[in-house]
């Protein structure tokens, strides 16, 4: 998958505080487009079903806070950690979460199309009942994170790590492991999630024993 380019406007406005701004936006129910913001720190707020187009958000932080059934499209995340913060319903299209630190974030639900997440920590953070399209990792921690009952479509990982994760009725055809640390998922048994993914031998014998089998490595 080629990496995702949002179309950013040229020369987006500048905002050093998101919250008054974007409060004005979500009582008159318009869309917030073309705006940059950088370092900022915003915790416990509630952003519900905020919509963002063609904006940047750099070295920003927006922790515990609240984006349930937001919509962000042509949006780039570059360096924000937004750990905790719920975006359970949200959409995203054509986004890019760049060396972000996501860590517990909640995405249950959400609808992801052509983007990517690129050398970012999403560790402990939920992607159950979610439904990605063109979907991207590259360089993502998703250790102990849950990705169940979630439909993928084309969606691709290079050099992440999945480790003790749940995807649990995710089926994962397709999915090419090989380039990645696969390690200890929880699926159904038999893991019928598993078929058609694609993974090295090294893999499948630590994964054999999702099917009762035990290997004898005397």
């Amino acid at each position: 998958m080629t990496t995702v380019r949002p179309q950013a406007f040229k020369n987006p406005i500048l905002i050093t505080d998101f919250t008054a701004h974007a409060k004005d936006f979500l009582s008159q129910e318009l869309p917030i487009i073309g705006i940059e913001c950088r370092e900022e720190q915003i915790d416990n707020t509630e952003f519900s079903s905020v919509e963002i187009r063609n904006s940047i958000f750099a070295h920003w932080s927006a922790r515990d806070c609240i984006f349930e059934k937001a919509c962000f499209i042509d949006v780039i995340f570059r360096s924000c950690d937004l750990s905790n913060s719920k975006f359970s319903g949200a959409y995203f299209e054509r986004c890019r979460f760049v060396s972000c630190k996501c860590i517990g974030i909640d995405m249950n639900e959400t609808i992801v199309k052509k983007t990517t997440f690129e050398q970012s920590n999403l560790q402990y953070s939920f992607f159950n009942r979610t439904k990605m399209t063109d979907v991207a990792f590259e360089h993502i921690d998703f250790t102990e994170s849950s990705m169940s009952e979630s439909k993928l479509k084309r969606f691709s990982a290079t050099n992440s790590i999945f480790v003790k994760n749940n995807f649990f009725r995710t089926m994962l055809a397709t999915v090419d492991f090989t380039d990645n640390e696969f390690i200890a998922p929880t699926m159904s048994s038999p893991p019928v999630e598993l078929k058609g993914a694609i993974i090295n031998v090294f893999q499948a014998a630590d994964l054999i024993g999702l099917w009762g089998v035990t290997v004898n490595r005397d």
